[in-house]
């Protein structure tokens, strides 16, 4: 029982060592894909690193990103109902892809008929981060910059 633990508390740190050595150099791709629901197709933003606006809120994100506190795992679950959230993807050079989302919580209601309701309710201040193809956990920080930017602060940049 021990082992597992020591195991999964290296597992968490080595996801947070990723994120806090994550420098700009090693991004070779960003973009904000907006949510869709059933079969639209997400709108999608692309960062231009030609853009010393863009390139500003990229390196920001990544200071945030070093900055973030960690609050623990993730206890999101995933659903594919058709849709999809808003997602800042950040493509890194060795080909790693870094998802980050506005954190959210699960909410359950159980009805007296005995069927429950889930609802997704926002986490403010925290966005969650799943680095792809990766057998890590996602993690939640605390980055309400990074949770502005996703929200609706895309819309100032692009």
């Amino acid at each position: 029982m021990c082992i597992v633990f020591v195991m999964g508390c290296s597992k968490g740190i080595s996801l947070t060592n990723a994120i806090k050595t994550l420098k700009f150099e090693n991004i070779k791709s960003a973009k904000i894909e907006l949510a869709s629901a059933g079969g639209m197709t997400a709108r999608t933003y692309t960062f231009d690193f030609n853009n010393s606006k863009q390139t500003k809120i990229l390196e920001d994100v990544i200071k945030y990103l070093n900055l973030g506190k960690v609050q623990g795992y993730s206890d999101e679950k995933v659903t594919n109902k058709g849709g999809s959230p808003t997602l800042l993807i950040l493509v890194l050079k060795d080909g790693s892809v870094i998802n980050i989302q506005s954190a959210v919580s699960d909410k359950v209601t159980k009805f007296p008929d005995g069927s429950t309701e889930i609802a997704k309710l926002p986490i403010s201040s925290e966005v969650t981060i799943n680095i792809i193809n990766s057998n890590e956990k996602p993690i939640r920080i605390i980055s309400p910059e990074i949770k502005k930017l996703i929200d609706s602060g895309y819309k100032n940049v692009f």
